[in-house]
């Protein structure tokens, strides 16, 4: 064999030996939900790369309980390729006598549901193609899941045409089709091995196993799975896992115990399992298509009731330190949460950001260094309503947009534009103290300028959504508020739309 194809073996395997390492490491976490991990699973030829099981009755995937996830990893050295729709039907786009639809279908009978509904996914570093027309409608907030249009348009609509394709491919009846359908997870373009390293040493960190080395080739975690698979010791419980980590010396402490985190999640964001992090959480997702709302009125019927009563229930447990807040959610909801963890609620809550890299927004100081004036600007709509939109551009200038979507609104009369005098970007706000300072002069911009006259003030955020929280936190000086999401991905018109009204 060739000394390059020796090497993208090899590199498939590290990178199939990273995605173990991921799952396996929440073993050691105390309130994760996982409890066995597989690699090189014989049981799901097709998807036997990594399982992972979970305590029953399983974890929230999009409103329903998932009790396995099995992977299949398709690790590339190179782009020369990429995925499409009709790859799914191919034998030959995988070098195989059988396609990757009849392979996950294949495993899929095996597994049967003796042990519960279960997901089967596909992960891969190759891109979607750029002319494919599933590809874009793939999100990594739905896990790469297919969206909801799949099952719904028409058989002649670009959808409808390769759902058939692919259900006529398998042979199926359109119920069993669907029913195999909705468990597909197809992660493609996923993270590369730079980042996925990066998250897996934060990850071992936080559970008390020692770091990667970022100054050393050698990785021990890479050697160790190649010899996992050799002895045939490749699946692991907690009890287990933490043995062989002790035997192999790779526990490096404890993790502190810290705060107690609660959690809000609204989308799902790749690789991430928010009930392995949080003392307890809340998902309210399943009221979601990505980050689009599935009906409009569950934003008041459904999100605020949910996040409100989890709040409620979860202030009365908050230890009287310190606590912090994961937000996994829209900015929407990151205000409502703030709305309902007032200043006055006697909770010390703390948001929690998270990128590659989760960062605590605590203040430390009295007052912020940096500066946390506000730039304002007033100018009316032609439709001369009495109610005032302010438009609140930090991350990103929001301004023209609003400007646009006012000019629908009759009941909006003036628009506010309102902006850090220190500049708008992703950097624009340098720290926790400054979110906070930022957040309390904005509060007063917002109590000056909103309607004399009981009438509602709509709120459209571009900011941090921790900045989004310590807003929230002023309900007093607020009054009456209608909060909007913006249409990002341009799918379902490239603007705003109303989401949450509060008071509820």
């Amino acid at each position: 064999m060739a000394l390059h194809q020796v090497g993208a073996r090899i590199e498939g395997d590290i990178f199939q030996g990273m995605i173990f390492w991921w799952n396996a490491a929440m073993l050691l976490r105390p309130s994760s939900k996982v409890v066995r991990v597989t690699i090189e699973n014989d049981k799901a030829a097709g998807v036997d790369d990594v399982s992972i099981h979970y305590a029953a009755p399983g974890i929230d995937a999009g409103g329903r309980p998932c009790a396995a996830d099995y992977y299949q990893v398709k690790y590339h050295v190179d782009r020369s390729s990429e995925y499409a729709a009709d790859s799914f039907c191919d034998p030959s786009f995988i070098n195989a006598t059988r396609s990757l639809l009849q392979r996950f279908h294949d495993a899929r009978s095996r597994l049967g549901d003796t042990d519960g509904w279960h997901r089967l996914h596909l992960i891969s570093n190759w891109q979607w193609s750029a002319t494919d027309n599933l590809g874009p409608l793939l999100r990594l907030s739905d896990e790469g899941a297919l969206p909801g249009r799949f099952f719904t348009d028409g058989p002649r609509s670009a959808l409808g045409k390769i759902r058939e394709a692919w259900r006529d491919h398998l042979k199926l009846t359109e119920d069993a089709f669907e029913d195999f359908a909705r468990r597909l997870r197809l992660r493609v373009d996923y993270l590369s091995r730079r980042e996925l390293k990066e998250s897996l040493n934060e990850r071992f960190i936080n559970v008390g196993l020692r770091g990667i080395p970022v100054d050393k080739t050698q990785n021990v975690y890479d050697s160790l799975t190649q010899q996992l698979i050799m002895n045939g010791t490749n699946s692991f419980d907690p009890q287990t896992f933490r043995e062989f980590c002790e035997r192999e010396d790779l526990l490096a402490s404890l993790p502190p115990s810290g705060p107690p985190v609660l959690g809000i999640r609204s989308f799902m964001r790749c690789a991430e399992r928010m009930e392995d992090e949080c003392s307890s959480f809340v998902c309210v997702a399943g009221n979601f298509e990505g980050r689009h709302i599935r009906s409009a009125e569950s934003w008041q019927s459904a999100v605020v009731p949910d996040v409100a009563s989890f709040l409620k229930n979860a202030s009365q447990s908050l230890r009287s330190g310190e606590n912090h807040l994961l937000l996994e959610c829209h900015s929407s909801v990151a205000f409502l949460a703030g709305y309902e963890l007032d200043r006055k609620s006697g909770t010390q809550v703390f948001p929690v950001q998270k990128g590659i890299r989760k960062s605590v927004w605590k203040p430390e100081a009295s007052t912020s260094t940096a500066n946390s004036t506000w730039a304002t600007t007033a100018s009316a709509t032609s439709r001369g309503g009495d109610d005032v939109a302010v438009v609140v551009s930090v991350s990103r200038d929001a301004l023209a947009d609003v400007k646009a979507y006012a000019e629908g609104m009759p009941a909006i009369g003036t628009v506010v534009d309102a902006r850090p005098v220190s500049g708008v970007g992703q950097r624009a706000v340098a720290d926790a103290d400054h979110a906070v300072a930022l957040a309390d002069s904005l509060a007063e911009v917002i109590r000056t300028n909103r309607p004399k006259n009981g009438g509602t003030t709509h709120l459209f955020i571009a900011a941090p959504n921790a900045l989004a929280f310590f807003l929230g936190q002023h309900r007093g000086a607020l009054g009456k508020v209608q909060l909007y999401e913006f249409d990002f991905e341009g799918e379902r018109g490239g603007s705003y739309s109303p989401s949450i009204s509060l008071p509820a």
